[in-house]
């Protein structure tokens, strides 16, 4: 995986502190590095007593008639026969604990993946492995989802966790937006993105590891100005101070902050910055303006 994770397994004590994103990423990273990334239905989740929705599960249950009732490999049935002891019970019933929730979905749409392509209408079933702890995301049976993955080169099996940009698609707004673009755009499906921020030390608390949610001192409702150099394109900054351009095409470009009256009072802000924006690629900036301004 190419994400370095603190996992937490359900065997060791709660003392050990919780699971750890070494990386977080904005969705148009984010896409650019995941090996899959699809819209699907959850069909299953196993085993059934790891799935925290699950009403019926029962840890009361023997550990045989909990590993009974599990869709278990025939590796796995067979040492289940072949147990003789209730430590051999415990020791194949953590080792399958260890291996994760396996979660079955029916995947509606592919962005990347084998079946990166033209949608053909045609629907296809697909695990996808998350940790049985802290780590693991929560995905519930019958929901829909925006799922980022990658794929295990030595085992082939794909798997997420918490620290992808997993999501109901109900909540999926901004990715879905992008992947529009990444999908259909072709080589005008770029992104810029970035804030805008009346903090001085902003460069302070910028880490390369993790694209920001958000940032100290937003100014949000002041008008950006993206220069093509063949027409001018705008936006306003969100509460967060927030803003996104998408569907561009890789060159330099220059953004221009304007103070919420533009364009029937112009004034300048901040700008204008140059950004390089590569080819079907993502870049960010953030932008500084003066202490105090807001457009709202």
């Amino acid at each position: 995986m190419r994400r370095a994770l603190l996992l937490s397994l359900l065997s060791i004590p709660t003392a050990l502190p919780a699971c750890q994103c070494l990386l977080t990423l904005s969705a148009c990273h984010e896409v650019a590095l995941a090996d899959r990334v699809f819209i699907g239905t959850v069909e299953s989740v196993e085993p059934s007593f790891l799935n925290r929705w699950n009403r019926s599960k029962s840890s009361s249950l023997p550990l045989s008639q909990q590993l009974a009732d599990m869709d278990l490999p025939d590796y796995y049935k067979r040492r289940l026969a072949a147990a003789k002891t209730s430590e051999d019970i415990a020791r194949l019933f953590y080792s399958i604990v260890a291996q994760g929730r396996r979660v079955r979905f029916n995947v509606k749409t592919t962005f990347r993946g084998e079946k990166e392509k033209e949608d053909s209408g045609d629907e296809e079933s697909l695990e996808v492995w998350t940790d049985s702890g802290d780590c693991g995301y929560d995905f519930q049976v019958g929901e829909t989802y925006l799922v980022y993955a990658d794929e295990d080169e030595e085992s082939g099996r794909i798997n997420t966790s918490v620290c992808y940009r997993n999501r109901r698609l109900s909540d999926a707004g901004d990715d879905l937006a992008y992947l529009y673009f990444f999908q259909n755009g072709g080589d005008e499906s770029a992104r810029l993105e970035g804030f805008v921020t009346s903090d001085e030390l902003y460069q302070r608390d910028l880490d390369k590891a993790h694209d920001p949610e958000r940032v100290k001192l937003p100014a949000p409702g002041v008008i950006l100005e993206l220069n093509t150099g063949r027409a001018r394109r705008y936006t306003q900054s969100d509460r967060d101070g927030r803003f996104v351009f998408d569907g561009l095409a890789g060159g330099e470009y220059s953004v221009s902050v304007f103070d919420a009256g533009y364009p029937e009072q112009v004034k300048l802000l901040a700008g204008p910055t140059r950004v390089q924006v590569e080819k079907k690629g993502c870049a960010s900036q953030m932008l500084l303006v003066p202490k105090g301004t807001s457009g709202q």
